[in-house]
């Protein structure tokens, strides 16, 4: 709904994104992803995306702050990568520093806010974490 009306759009993990890392070419499909240049419709990927995030879960944890971590963060068009927790209100954030490297930073508590500025918007982690319910031995801020 923040997007409508910008020229970024965004895409779903029905899309894939390419990654051209030194010596070979991935394809992974992210949970979300923000696009302000997009490929052709033709294509099945897109490859310039300025915003990427994934939502961890026990059985994707490993590869995601691994693999797709390191792949994602070699895309040049890449402004902020978001690590979201998905037994907690908690995201880990890489975000491209004006020395074009990424920083790290972790946001948490429903009270946070994530700016994007790469889309021009902020992202409260109560709207991120909408209609999600805790356990009890969860903490909820």
């Amino acid at each position: 709904m923040k997007l409508r009306g910008k020229p970024c759009q965004p895409f779903n993990s029905d899309t894939k994104v390419r990654v051209n890392l030194p010596d070979q070419t991935r394809f992974y499909y992210p949970d979300v992803m923000v696009v302000c240049r997009a490929n052709p419709p033709h294509d099945h990927y897109q490859e310039q995306p300025v915003v990427i995030v994934e939502v961890m879960s026990p059985s994707t944890r490993r590869i995601d702050l691994t693999e797709k971590k390191d792949a994602y963060l070699c895309l040049p068009s890449l402004q902020v990568l978001l690590l979201v927790e998905s037994d907690r209100p908690a995201v880990k954030m890489y975000h491209r520093n004006a020395f074009g490297k990424f920083e790290c930073v972790d946001v948490e508590g429903l009270d946070a806010v994530i700016p994007l500025r790469a889309i021009e918007i902020d992202l409260p982690l109560a709207a991120l974490y909408d209609r999600v319910e805790f356990t009890a031995e969860e903490p909820v801020d």
